[in-house]
């Protein structure tokens, strides 16, 4: 049962790195056993195709964001702290991992009838993020904090798909921590 573990573990490893930081979709099942140093075979026992092998990495990043969202809301900060500090997090796990977007957009575009991993990412946001920013704010309005939310997670994302799409994020360079954080301050400031 160990060594099962640590075979399942070394391919779900391999496909977020080739996925997440390679931002490849188009790897084969061939490719990812002989990246993980195990035999096809294996691959194919644990995970039947490449679609399911995806699906894990996509959940793999969705346990993750839950993981940075349960970690602020336990946090006994202001409001605004929680809110930059979960927009902080989520910029440097998709500037570690930009594949994870095109998987997500991908999936989107794709695969309408199975996107269980984003719907479970949007309702992770809605259900920890809009509280903060009702309390934030000092609003009861569902509309206008979901409103915010968007901006915020839009404002998050956008950056990164323009620094890995086009080279650049405009002036800034989002690979620098301290741009970054000047992004995230202006950003909160901007939407809050």
């Amino acid at each position: 049962m160990y060594n099962r573990i640590d075979t399942q573990d070394k391919i779900i490893s391999t496909a977020i790195d080739m996925i997440g930081r390679q931002i490849n979709l188009d790897f084969t099942i061939r490719s990812i056993a002989e990246k993980a140093n195990v035999n096809l075979a294996s691959v194919n026992y644990y995970f039947r195709s490449k679609d399911n092998l995806i699906n894990e990495v996509e959940k793999h990043f969705v346990r993750e964001s839950r993981r940075i969202y349960e970690e602020i809301t336990g946090l006994g900060m202001e409001p605004r702290e929680k809110i930059r500090l979960w927009a902080a997090k989520t910029m440097d796990q998709i500037m570690e991992y930009p594949g994870i977007i095109y998987l997500i957009v991908t999936k989107l575009l794709n695969d309408r009838n199975e996107n269980t991993g984003v719907v479970g990412l949007m309702d992770t946001l809605e259900q920890s993020l809009i509280p903060i920013i009702k309390e934030s704010m000092g609003i009861q309005d569902d509309i206008t904090a979901s409103i915010k939310l968007m901006h915020l997670f839009s404002g998050v994302v956008a950056p990164v798909l323009f620094y890995y799409g086009a080279g650049r994020s405009f002036n800034i360079d989002m690979r620098n921590s301290n741009d970054r954080s000047r992004y995230i301050d202006a950003l909160i400031d901007s939407v809050l």
